[in-house]
């Protein structure tokens, strides 16, 4: 389920036909993943998914632990020297990723109505400028954008 709808996004972009509606949808999860990023943490719809999220959290970090020591002994078992250590890492680079995936998810947070601000403000930017270069006009970044909104629930 999404942060913001469809609709929220229409209404705030001032959008009234939906001949652009799966740009749109486009564009609100690419801002909402922008946003998830930047905060480092989950960021979960409701009140509901967040104690789901945390509850299985555990499972998924014992699973991911397996899977590494599983990796680790069959690079171990590795006679070429070179794929021994590709093999290592990879195991070790996954392992890693379970970690943070595990601390995100016990750092979530439900979603505000500044988180929901700030993807929208990241929706409207992304709908008004559909392309990587803009020539011929001034450009400024606005003030108390959608970082700005983001800021407080960052996890450093």
């Amino acid at each position: 389920m999404s942060l913001v709808t469809l609709e929220s996004a229409k209404l705030h972009l001032r959008v009234d036909s939906s001949d652009e509606d799966a740009l749109i949808a486009v564009y609100i999860t690419a801002a909402e993943q922008s946003a998830v990023s930047l905060l480092d943490r989950g960021v979960y719809v409701d009140g509901t998914a967040l104690p789901a999220a945390k509850a299985a959290a555990p499972v998924a970090l014992e699973t991911a632990s397996a899977a590494y020591e599983a990796a680790i002994e069959a690079a171990q078992a590795m006679t070429d020297d070179a794929l021994q250590a590709a093999a290592t890492q990879t195991a070790e680079n996954e392992w890693l990723k379970a970690c943070v995936t595990h601390r995100q998810t016990m750092d979530g947070m439900v979603a505000n109505e500044a988180i929901r601000a700030a993807v929208l403000l990241i929706v409207g930017h992304l709908f008004a400028n559909r392309e990587d270069v803009v020539a011929g006009v001034s450009v400024a970044q606005l003030p108390n954008g959608a970082e700005w909104l983001l800021q407080p629930y960052k996890v450093y």
